[in-house]
């Protein structure tokens, strides 16, 4: 169990990849809400996140093909991340943007 990354400058470059600048999203972003802005995205995005928390924790993952939400508190949503590979990893996130990954490859 390690914890992941900051997720903001995440966010933020997956929110910019819609045409607008960095700085217009980061007004946009609800500070100290990560968690919300997370539960937000559109499911392709939100794989990206995932796998970036997955990938940040230190653990072998190629990509992530599929994501269920499994918690039910938004403020620390979690989801039940599956990789190219099979493997599952459970992600929570917190409102301040940190990300915990929950693997069995954990090294």
């Amino acid at each position: 169990m390690k914890p992941g990354l900051f997720l903001a400058p995440l966010l933020l470059l997956v929110a910019g990849c819609d045409g607008t600048t960095v700085t217009q999203e980061a007004e946009q972003i609800n500070v100290g809400n990560y968690a919300k802005e997370v539960l937000a995205l559109p499911e392709g995005d939100l794989r990206i996140v995932l796998f970036r928390a997955i990938q940040d924790a230190g653990v072998p993952c190629q990509g992530v093909v599929s994501a269920e939400q499994v918690g039910t508190n938004p403020n620390r949503p979690q989801w039940r991340a599956k990789c190219t590979d099979g493997s599952y990893n459970l992600v929570t996130v917190d409102p301040n943007g940190t990300a915990l990954v929950i693997s069995p490859k954990s090294p």
